[in-house]
């Protein structure tokens, strides 16, 4: 993956090697590095500066080396300052004298300081930039980046993104992401609570051709059965008792843009079939209405059961599923891609840090490795909850393991009684607590998913959720 532009180049240049100066035909020029046309085997692997033409004359030092195609390339070996004020600048100002993205020659508007198609930067006269770039390709760039530049990255990262990683199955994530933003057939994401299925559906959205038209989220199992229908295709004045004025559904206020389901093995059958006919051609009526209304929309959808076998058990409608699931992305855990714990877990602490106005420098030894070492079953969603719950524990300068509170806060620990008492009120209330506690971050606060998992009634939910004060909920 290439992180700096490569331009077009085409000019002789002059190699100090071992204090011999031979001449050198250059082919293209990048952030990193300068590929050349003619075989210096002389060369190959040592310190050499190459003296070229620029804005400027410069020298630069560097080293000859092969890339995959056995090409000759030399890799500049200089500081970020030099290289932003030199290879940099001529690279900045080359690309917006072009007028269009050198990755995917979308025209630059506005003197725009990224491409709003692929998201990559075209200004790279800032030393911070080069260093990032450099460093992402030993892979420790956001151990450096968020430490040393925080509001270079606050710029350049979206207030709320979670969707951030190193390890080789995100990567896999964000490659699918932009494959599938070119076209506009459907796309299921699939994958547990917390994992960022709706992050997916907008990182999608941002890149393909509809970024400048609505992004629509609905989540499926929130909504009420009753409503869900008015919800999505709207209705017309006196379709029911209360309808007092037309109301536009989800589906046609995303025309032209993303209509993302979230949830959609929780939808009722019946909604599937109508969900199923909107499918087949677009059109949709509003409830009480006749007028056949057509809505040129993408359909994202994402669940966290297994819809296969929702399909076996007559739960999910087979023709439905196979309309919806024309491309995927399974989203992995949290505990299946444990490179990204640190890096996450840093992200989250700076960003939420200053957010209560907290200098905090990082973890201590034993923080990172009770973060490894936990099992995530809440995956990002459930980290977010315990960094920021650590940050406001804390008193001093970096998160200990005891601020995490990681071995109280997991589902997956076993309930024992930790106390010598052997009163059953007090142990049955203290089980109550635990497990409410669980179903919440599980489920994110949605009742109904809590009162199935429970195995008890909504009203008993709310009742118990205000008897142990347990967080904010989403109905």
């Amino acid at each position: 993956m290439r992180l700096s532009a490569r331009i077009s180049y085409n000019k002789q240049v002059f190699i100090d090697c071992n204090k011999n100066i031979t001449p050198a035909y250059a082919v293209n020029l990048s952030l990193l590095g300068l590929k050349i046309k003619d075989s210096l085997p002389d060369c190959l692997s040592s310190e050499i500066i190459v003296m070229m033409e620029l804005d400027q004359d410069v020298s630069l030092r560097g080293r000859i080396l092969r890339n995959e195609k056995s090409e000759q390339v030399i890799l500049f070996k200089e500081d970020p300052e030099v290289i932003s004020s030199t290879v940099g600048k001529y690279l900045t100002s080359k690309i917006y004298k072009s007028g269009k993205c050198p990755f995917c020659s979308r025209p630059i508007e506005n003197h725009e300081k990224y491409c709003r198609k692929c998201g990559v930067l075209f200004d790279y006269t800032r030393p911070e930039i080069v260093r990032f770039i450099q460093d992402f390709k030993i892979g420790k760039f956001f151990y450096d980046v968020l430490t040393e530049y925080p509001d270079e990255v606050k710029e350049n990262l979206q207030d709320n993104t979670e969707f951030v990683g190193v390890s080789k199955e995100i990567k896999q994530v964000f490659n699918l992401i932009r494959k599938y933003a070119t076209n506009e057939y459907p796309v299921l994401i699939t994958g547990e609570t917390g994992t960022g299925k709706e992050l997916t559906a907008r990182a999608i959205h941002e890149r393909s051709s509809r970024r400048d038209k609505p992004f629509v989220a609905v989540n499926c199992a929130a909504i009420p059965e009753n409503l869900l229908e008015s919800e999505l295709f709207g209705y017309e004045k006196g379709a029911f008792t209360g309808a007092h004025k037309r109301k536009i559904g989800k589906i046609e206020y995303a025309n032209g843009g993303t209509l993302f389901l979230d949830e959609i093995g929780d939808m009722p059958l019946n909604m599937q079939v109508k969900l199923l006919r909107f499918l087949e051609d677009l059109s949709f009526t509003r409830v009480g209405g006749n007028e056949a209304i057509y809505a040129d929309v993408r359909i994202i959808a994402a669940t966290n059961i297994d819809l296969e076998k929702a399909v076996e058990e007559g739960k999910f409608r087979e023709d439905l599923y196979y309309r919806l699931n024309v491309l995927t992305i399974n989203l992995p855990p949290l505990r299946e891609r444990r490179d990204d714990i640190l890096v996450l877990a840093k992200y989250f602490l700076n960003k939420y840090s200053r957010e209560v106005g907290k200098k905090i420098k990082g973890f201590s030894k034993d923080a990172e490795e009770a973060l490894l070492s936990y099992q995530w079953p809440g995956n990002v969603r459930e980290l977010i909850n315990v960094i920021r719950k650590a940050i406001v524990l804390t008193e001093n300068s970096v998160i200990r393991e005891k601020d995490l509170d990681l071995k109280r806060n997991g589902l997956g620990d076993v309930y024992c009684v930790k106390t010598d008492s052997l009163n059953l009120k007090e142990n049955v209330e203290r089980l109550e607590k635990d497990l409410l506690q669980k179903a919440f971050i599980r489920t994110g606060g949605n009742i109904s998913k809590m009162a199935k998992l429970l195995g008890i009634s909504r009203p008993k939910v709310y009742s118990l959720i205000k008897k142990h004060k347990i967080g904010e909920i989403t109905d």
